[in-house]
């Protein structure tokens, strides 16, 4: 039901005028003699953020990705520099992250990952969404405030190891609503109890979830594929694989040149998800010859999202075998 605020709105001005006033007040004097800590991002990171971490070195106390010690508190012990970085007061993910970095140290468990391709079969397929905006108005009838809608997909399957990839992808028209065209053609392309690997499979799990609640019709075949959805972060983000190059890192965008440097995001007309969404509103504005141009940079990167996928298997796979 609406609801009128008016009245709590005009009780806030008096508010605002206050902290506007305090902000130009603060603005007139000097820069404030504090030094870095939590406060810099707490509640919001501030707009001076990287200004006043101009003396800190690229690798530092800072880089040290996860949870441990306290990082401001070892800076303002002195400790900045990630090789001043005591390494036996780190826990086991940031320990790996500092002996790469020192001395180039890669992990792989053997055990550990026979372990995690023994839940893979065949035929595999190899999925990612792109979705819309977070927006506080929805794009389309019966979706929700800031609810990501899919409006594209790219999947490579592969029917048995070793055999020849095949690429399948969907891309909607912008400004019109793609989810049924999508969920149809999703459930024809990707083969009968494949087994679906995703990269953080979360955010492609719950888009399905989604797809289920706007398509009931299709709610058994999809919810087939949530079940067969196996995940290809696990190794690296259970650091049972660690690249010394990876920073403690386990995105894609990281492990991708880690293990398969031929193959790179860079100089893409879409280079993250993003840039996708972005993209793919801005269709909207756009004339014909610039709308071919966006739709084929939006293809081309979430096709590389899959076959990223694909290569970093193979890669594992041949780790393994060494």
């Amino acid at each position: 039901m609406p609801e009128d605020l008016t009245d709590a709105v005009i009780k806030k001005q008096g508010y605002v005028k206050n902290e506007v006033h305090k902000m130009k007040t603060m603005l007139i004097g000097d820069i404030p003699d504090i030094n870095i800590g939590k406060h810099c991002k707490e509640p919001y990171q501030c707009d001076y953020y990287e200004h006043c971490r101009k003396h800190i070195p690229e690798n530092s106390v800072f880089s040290l990705k996860g949870n441990g010690p306290d990082k401001y508190e070892l800076y303002r012990q002195g400790i900045i520099r990630l090789e001043d970085v005591p390494l036996d007061i780190l826990p086991r993910a940031q320990s790996m992250q500092l002996e790469g970095y020192l001395h180039k140290k890669n992990v792989f468990n053997k055990e550990e990952v026979k372990n995690f391709l023994g839940r893979l079969w065949y035929p595999m397929s190899f999925f990612d969404f792109e979705t819309t905006y977070m927006v506080p108005v929805p794009m389309f009838n019966g979706t929700r405030p800031y609810q990501q809608v899919p409006f594209q997909y790219s999947l490579h399957v592969q029917d048995k190891e070793g055999a020849e990839l095949k690429h399948f992808e969907y891309l909607g028209q912008a400004g019109k609503d793609p989810r049924r065209e999508l969920v149809e053609k999703m459930l024809n392309d990707i083969p009968e109890n494949s087994c679906v690997l995703a990269y953080n499979m979360t955010f492609e799990k719950d888009r399905l979830k989604d797809l289920k609640e706007w398509f009931p019709e299709y709610a058994d075949k999809i919810d087939i594929i949530i079940t067969n959805m196996r995940d290809l972060i696990v190794p690296f983000r259970s650091k049972i694989i660690y690249h010394w190059q990876l920073n403690g890192s386990f995105s894609l965008k990281d492990v991708l040149p880690a293990l398969v440097p031929e193959l790179s995001y860079e100089g893409m007309g879409v280079s993250n998800g993003e840039m996708a969404s972005s993209t793919w509103l801005s269709m909207m504005e756009m004339k014909d010859d610039e709308i071919e141009k966006a739709r084929k940079a939006l293809l081309e990167y979430c096709g590389l999202d899959t076959l990223a996928m694909v290569k970093i298997l193979e890669e594992i796979k041949e780790m393994l075998n060494e």
